[in-house]
């Protein structure tokens, strides 16, 4: 396990564009059409004159005045947008963003470039994905087989009658951490489901939320899935069915909870990816390349006892020297300039697990001395797994070797005798 962490800066994301950009003289009706799309969970409100983003309109604070007060077609947004906006520059690394975010939690989050350019909006979903990619240190821990083990069913909606009118409705999706209505028959049980996004879209096209029901405009493509299900047959079952609603069982068949998009996300986020092998060192080099530069992002920031390193994964190279596997990183940090990290790891003729590594990296001592080891036993650790996926998983931990042509040879180990650490010399 490497002592220390990798993240990405903010610039690094593909932020979802979760948002409307609306003028300061728009009204409440405006906003209601301009988040009807599922994708905007947000309205943000140019200042007067264009000066700028004063303000952010979320759904629920929409659904809340839709509800209770006001004439859509004549309130202003800019009367009940919320102000208290963060601005975060495109080069702050990760883990300080997420830091600052959590301790102010302010109204919305705008994502500025490095001449101070507003660029995008970092929703509620962005966010999440900030804190998962914020990777440290960690206990083995079992996976989940099942959607039981692998989430953990949130109170994401309420209960209605199919009869109840849409103004109550509003009211119960007013809270953040509510996105969804399920329709209930007093003995048919769950019929159907309502979004907030459906109820938004209701709501633009001007009619009366006192004379439409629940069970006019109700979503009735329901699946029903227990929560021993597979997690494997899950998503498949789920993208071969397209419902509106998945509602998932206890195994005595009763209701115990909605699986929410982010959920179904988690899931999804479970299974195993699937590392492409050809048999040859080919895909190697995409593979770490990926790998160490945690998903999209070509720049990644580590971190390792207050000091941090630019590692430029998307950057690297590979060689094959005869019996040597030889990769050069583009890196830097605050002391140094741009350096070239070079890795030569001696796997040789004989079938084993081992590798033999120069600890001299051919660069700056700053860069050797504080990030030499965890540079190699972490790119070792990508190119065991990497060797592993390239056999059947009958075999466990397979030897390995190159032959005089470079290419990789692995064989079955029923006896493995020795660890699988890189040595190094040096």
């Amino acid at each position: 396990m490497i002592d220390g962490s990798m993240v990405s800066t903010i610039g690094d994301i593909v932020l979802s564009d979760e948002f409307a950009l609306l003028p300061y003289t728009s009204v409440l009706a405006d906003v209601a059409k301009a988040l009807s799309p599922v994708k905007n969970s947000a309205a943000l409100i140019r200042g007067p004159k264009g000066a700028g983003i004063a303000g952010i309109v979320k759904v629920q604070t929409l659904l809340e005045h839709l509800a209770s007060e006001g004439d859509p077609l004549t309130v202003r947004a800019s009367s009940i947008m919320l102000t208290d906006l963060f601005r975060v520059r495109v080069d702050i690394p990760i883990s300080k963003a997420v830091r600052e975010i959590t301790e102010r939690k302010p109204d919305a989050v705008l994502v500025l470039d490095k001449e101070n350019t507003f660029v995008g909006y970092l929703s509620a979903e962005d966010f999440r994905s900030l804190k998962q990619r914020i990777v440290g240190d960690s206990v083995e821990e079992k996976q989940p087989e099942t959607i039981g083990e692998a989430v953990e069913l949130r109170d994401e909606f309420r209960m209605v009658s199919v009869t109840e009118r849409l103004d109550k409705v509003s009211l119960l999706l007013r809270r953040p951490s509510v996105q969804f209505v399920l329709a209930q028959d007093s003995k048919k049980g769950v019929q159907g489901i309502l979004s907030v996004q459906q109820l938004l879209s209701i709501f633009s096209q001007k009619k009366n939320p006192n004379r439409e029901t629940v069970k006019k405009h109700m979503r009735t493509n329901l699946l029903r899935l227990r929560e021993d299900t597979p997690i494997q047959l899950a998503i498949e079952t789920i993208q071969n069915r397209h419902p509106d609603g998945v509602l998932v069982l206890g195994m005595d068949d009763t209701f115990r909870g909605l699986l929410s998009p982010d959920d179904y996300r988690t899931l999804k986020g479970v299974l195993p990816k699937e590392i492409e092998h050809d048999g040859t060192f080919n895909t190697l080099l995409p593979y770490l390349k990926n790998s160490m530069s945690l998903k999209d992002s070509s720049t990644v920031v580590w971190s390792h006892n207050g000091s941090e390193l630019i590692v430029k994964g998307g950057e690297m190279e590979l060689d094959i020297i005869e019996s040597e596997l030889c990769l050069s990183i583009p890196v830097y940090c605050d002391q140094t300039d741009e350096q070239t990290v070079t890795i030569r790891f001696s796997i040789g003729a004989k079938l084993t697990r081992t590798s033999l590594v120069n600890r001299s990296l051919e660069c700056h001592e700053i860069i050797e001395n504080q990030w030499g080891l965890i540079l190699i036993e972490s790119i070792w650790e990508h190119v065991l797994t990497w060797i592993d996926s390239s056999v059947t998983k009958e075999i466990h931990e397979p030897l390995f070797s190159i032959n005089s042509q470079g290419l990789l040879i692995t064989g079955k180990n029923s006896n493995l005798q020795s660890n699988q650490e890189v040595k190094i010399n040096g």
